[in-house]
This record gives structure tokens, C-alpha cells and sequence, in this order.
């Protein structure tokens, strides 16, 4: 089988030095007015490389020059009140993960209001490997900007009114030692700073997806080790409805999250929808059932109607020419003795073989039949 490869979310590339009498490390993007901490964020504008509609992205990208002792990126922050976070950094030029820390091994300090934690991004060679708190930045490669080193912060389920969970870090950038210590405390990016990259990357599509769901590599688009995808590809039938079946997995005891998004396999790959493990109705044998429609194959309004089913839009679109569906199950921080996780299945192996009831499955059915078996309202 051929591997096939998703992921999250992206950043280009660029440039600006900043102040020379500060420090060396070059941040990303290049606007003067974006030079704040944290300015590429997602969602908003920026759906593409599909993302989770429950979760936020924020970025922080810089280049370190390595020509001055003690060059670090340090962020302290409170942790989010949200379902999960974590931080990781990656090498730009092939989006690979460098190195991650997430909310169940932060070490943090202080009590009550006062409790925060203090991340340090350092170059390799000053990373001795015994302190979770310590990230490796991307290695340093001369000049060329594919030694750019993008840190992320995830958020799911921000329980605030805002997606990062509450204030987000304070980054501050470090360089020398004694009386050569220079500093940069960069400022909260307002409103208007914050978006997507300079320039939009040119992403190629998954492949390897089949119509029965297999175990995806994340090996691009800056995969989080802390989640496992499985994968599914099937063509728009508009006398058809597409439907999704299994048993669902507990959170948290089983999962910290779950959730099926319905993706765009192509163009900037976005997301259409989302569906996370606290919106999905669960039978009394623990079984859901998620149906993915256009929407002049069942209006919005009609929805109701339906027992016991989910919805799921295949597009905003309307007509015969959908582009195929693309489902994307996640499984985020599955327990080690759960049989349903995903980590059980090899990567580009087909679920069901691995975790039995647990794998998602799909069924075509008729509009007529499906109306026959689950419309309940008129």
C-alpha cells in the first residue's frame, strides 16, 4: 500500500532582523508591524493543511545565528483553560518535528494564581535532554532559511472566550552572558498583526487514502506526536448518503479527544467540518453514526428529524460536483491499555483489522433507505 501523509497546520517562509543592537536571532514574519509574539495563528483565515476546527494554532518563527552565547527564546505563560496543550519545534524545510513537550510534562512553578511554567528554545548543541522544559530549535545549516525553526502552541477546546484558553505566553528573546546579555521582550501581538503566513505554501494532497479507513503517517505539516489519524477518500454520490459508524472511544478515560473532520483533499486542503467526542450523540451500546451530506441532500433544517444520527457537511457547496470526501479521525493522547486507540494500528494498515468495533466504518446507503431507517419527523 502506498503511505499516504496528513498533518496540521503550515507556515512560509521570511525574514527580519531585528534591532542589530539587540540581539541576533531573526523572526519571522518580515512586516516591521508583525514583529510581536505569536503573529501566524490559526484558524481564522488560514484553513488550510487541515486543520481541526476545534483546535488553535500559534506560531513563533525565528532563525538562530549561533554566533553569540546563550541565544534562547524563552516563553512563560500560565497554562490555557483548555482541554490540552503543548508546544513543539519544527525544522522549516521539511516540517519535521524537532522536539515537543506537552501539558502532562511541563514542570511548572508556583502555587495557585502564581502557578506558570517557563519554556526555554535553545539550540541543539545546548540541550543536554533531561529537562522537559528545554526545546531544541532547528539545526543551525549556515545562512539558508531552512534553518528557520517554527515553535507551536496547540490549544484544544479552549474553554474561554477566546481560542488560546486565556493570555496567551509572553516570549522573550535572549542572547549573551554577564555584561554582554541582551534582550528583546517582544509585545503582544494586537488584532490586526496577527495572520497567516507571508506567503501561502503550495501543498500537495495525501495520498494512499482508500474508502476504508487506514492509519496515516503525520510526517508533514507539522505533525503533533501527541495525535494519530486514520483516513478514509470517497466520492460525491448525490443519490447517496455517506455514513460513518463505530463505537466511540471515552474522554478522557479512554482519549483525551476525538473527533471525524470532513477535509478537501486538494487545492490548500482545508477543513469543512468538525465534529468533536462531547457534540457526538452516542447510542446506549456506545456506538455513533455520522452522516455526511451536501447540503441540498438534506437541508440544514431537516437534520433534527433524524434519530439518533450526526451530521457532518460535505462542503458549502451545492450541485453535483463535490470533491470527494475526506475524512480525518483523530485520536489525541489515547491511554496505552485502550484497545481502541489508533497507535494499535501499523501506519497505512486498515483499522478494523487492528481495533475492531472501535475503527470507524463506511456505508453508502440511498436517500430513500436512509430516510426509511432514521427520519423520525415529517
Amino acid at each position: 500500500m502506498r503511505r499516504w501523509l496528513i498533518g496540521g497546520a503550515a507556515i512560509a517562509v521570511g525574514a527580519a532582523l531585528l534591532p542589530s543592537s539587540a540581539q541576533a536571532i531573526l523572526l519571522t514574519p518580515t512586516e516591521p508591524d508583525r514583529q510581536c509574539a505569536w503573529p501566524i495563528a490559526y484558524p481564522g483565515d488560514a484553513n488550510y493543511a487541515y486543520p481541526d476546527t476545534n483546535a488553535a494554532y500559534f506560531v513563533q518563527a525565528a532563525i538562530f545565528q549561533l554566533d553569540e552565547p546563550g541565544e534562547r527564546i524563552v516563553i512563560t505563560g500560565k497554562d490555557p483553560q483548555a482541554r490540552y496543550w503543548s508546544m513543539q519545534t519544527y525544522r522549516f524545510s521539511d516540517s519535521s518535528l524537532v522536539d515537543s513537550v506537552n501539558d502532562t510534562q511541563v514542570k511548572r512553578t508556583g502555587k495557585g494564581a502564581k502557578r506558570k511554567w517557563t519554556i526555554n528554545v535553545v539550540p541543539r548543541s545546548d540541550d543536554n535532554g533531561k529537562s522537559p522544559n528545554v526545546l531544541s530549535a532547528s539545526s543551525w545549516n549556515g545562512t539558508d532559511l531552512s534553518n528557520l525553526t517554527v515553535v507551536m502552541m496547540r490549544v484544544y477546546v479552549s474553554e474561554t472566550s477566546n481560542a488560546s484558553g486565556g493570555p496567551l505566553p509572553k516570549v522573550t528573546i535572549k542572547s549573551g552572558k554577564g555584561k554582554k546579555a541582551k534582550t528583546i521582550k517582544l509585545k503582544p501581538c494586537k488584532p490586526s498583526q496577527v495572520g497567516p503566513p507571508e506567503n501561502r505554501p503550495v501543498l500537495e494532497p495525501a495520498v494512499g487514502a482508500t474508502d476504508r479507513f487506514v492509519r496515516g503517517e503525520a510526517e508533514r505539516f507539522y505533525a503533533n506526536v501527541d495525535t494519530s489519524y486514520l483516513a478514509a477518500q470517497r466520492a460525491y454520490d448525490p443519490e447517496s448518503i455517506l455514513v460513518v459508524s463505530g463505537k466511540a472511544p471515552r474522554a478522557p478515560q479512554d482519549v483525551r479527544y476525538w473527533s471525524l473532520c470532513q477535509n478537501v483533499n486538494e487545492g490548500d486542503l482545508p477543513v469543512v467540518d468538525c465534529l468533536r467526542d462531547d457534540e457526538v450523540k452516542v447510542h446506549a451500546d456506545g456506538n455513533y453514526r455520522i452522516a455526511v451530506v451536501a447540503p441540498d441532500q438534506i437541508v440544514e433544517l431537516d437534520r433534527s428529524s433524524y434519530d439518533g444520527v450526526n451530521f457532518l457537511s460535505w462542503s458549502a457547496q451545492t450541485g453535483p460536483n463535490q470533491p470527494d470526501a475526506f475524512l480525518l479521525y483523530r485520536n489525541l493522547l489515547p491511554k496505552k491499555s485502550f484497545a481502541g486507540a489508533v497507535t494499535r494500528v501499523p501506519y497505512g494498515q486498515f483499522a478494523e483489522e487492528y481495533i475492531g468495533d472501535y475503527a470507524p466504518r463506511l456505508e453508502s446507503m440511498t436517500i430513500a433507505e436512509f430516510n426509511a431507517a432514521f427520519r423520525t419527523g415529517p
